[in-house]
C-alpha cells in the first residue's frame, strides 16, 4: 500500500427522512384549501365574515410550513474514510457547509444512550468531538456506528499488517 494512498475505503451519504415531496405539499394544501371554501361560505352566510381571512391564512401557513419541512430535508452528511483521514462533510438546509477531518487510527465511535429510547452518535479524537446523524432513527445510528467501527478496524488491521508507519 503506497504511503499517499487516499483511496476511499468507506463512504456513506446520510439524508433526513421525508415522507412527502414538493408535489405532495402542494396537493395537501390544495385539498385543505378546497375544503376551506365551503366552510368560508357558511361562516359568511351566518355573518361571521371576519373568520374568512383566518381560514385563508391557515391554508397559506400550512403550505409554508410544509415547504420549510421539505427544505430541511435538503440537509446531508457525507462520511468518507481513507487510509489517512475520516472526513465528515455536513451541509445544512440553508447550504452552509461544515467539514471536519479526523485521523482514523485514533478515532473513537461512541453511542451515548439517552432517556426515552434515544441515543447520540459521536466521533471523538484528540480532544475534539462531533455529533453526527442526528436526523437518523436511533437504530440507524447504532447500525452506522457498527459499520464505522468495522471499517476503522479493517483499516487499522491492514495498516498494522503492512507494518507501515502512520503519518500523524
Amino acid at each position: 500500500m503506497a504511503k499517499g494512498d487516499d483511496t476511499v475505503r468507506y463512504s456513506v451519504v446520510l439524508r433526513p427522512h421525508r415522507s412527502a415531496g414538493r408535489h405532495a405539499a402542494r396537493w395537501a394544501a390544495g385539498v385543505i384549501g378546497v375544503m376551506a371554501v365551503p366552510l368560508s361560505v357558511v361562516f359568511f352566510l351566518i355573518g361571521a365574515w371576519p373568520v374568512l381571512p383566518f381560514l385563508g391564512g391557515e391554508v397559506v401557513l400550512l403550505y409554508a410550513l410544509m415547504r420549510l419541512n421539505q427544505r430541511a430535508g435538503n440537509a446531508l452528511e457525507s462520511i468518507n474514510l481513507t487510509r489517512s483521514t475520516l472526513t465528515v462533510k455536513r451541509i445544512d438546509h440553508w447550504g452552509k457547509t461544515l467539514r471536519v477531518v479526523f485521523q482514523p487510527l485514533w478515532l473513537q465511535v461512541n453511542i451515548e444512550e439517552l432517556p426515552g429510547n434515544n441515543n447520540r452518535l459521536e466521533l471523538r479524537s484528540h480532544g475534539r468531538s462531533l455529533i453526527i446523524a442526528n436526523f437518523l432513527l436511533p437504530q440507524e445510528r447504532v447500525e452506522l456506528a457498527f459499520a464505522l467501527r468495522r471499517e476503522l478496524s479493517r483499516l487499522n488491521s491492514t495498516i498494522e499488517a503492512a507494518g507501515q508507519p502512520v503519518a500523524t
